[in-house]
């Protein structure tokens, strides 16, 4: 069974949200990615943000997983966000996507679209 709840959001700005609810282990993985992948498809949306603000416990042995999955999400024409990350999955996320991995301000070389993700606290 698993402990994970995900809903999409679209903002009035057009930011697609996944809000993520409950506790994410191993078991939950290939659904996170599942939903990943066909809102990126569905939506092509131009800024995609993974909001941790509902996760209430992260398996230490699948944030490597999950974060891989949230780094290969962006592409060239999705900026890939995430929030309230837990330390868990803030340093797994550094990992494996690099030192670009902060929160940056809007201007035109960051603009949404660059084609990188960053994770927010």
């Amino acid at each position: 069974m698993s402990g994970l709840s995900i809903t999409s959001v679209i903002r009035s700005t057009g930011v697609v949200v996944l809000v993520l609810r409950g506790s994410l282990g191993h078991a939950d993985l290939a659904g996170f990615r599942a939903v990943l992948c066909d809102t990126l498809r569905a939506q092509r949306p131009v800024r995609l943000e993974v909001d941790f603000a509902g996760v209430l416990d992260v398996d230490s042995g699948a944030a490597g997983a999950l974060a891989s999955a949230i780094c290969s999400a962006a592409s060239a024409d999705t900026l890939v966000t995430v929030a309230h990350a837990p330390a868990v999955v803030g340093r797994e996320l550094r990992l494996h996507g690099g030192g670009s991995l902060r929160p940056e301000p809007e201007t035109p070389s960051t603009r949404p679209g660059a084609g990188r993700s960053c994770w927010t606290s």
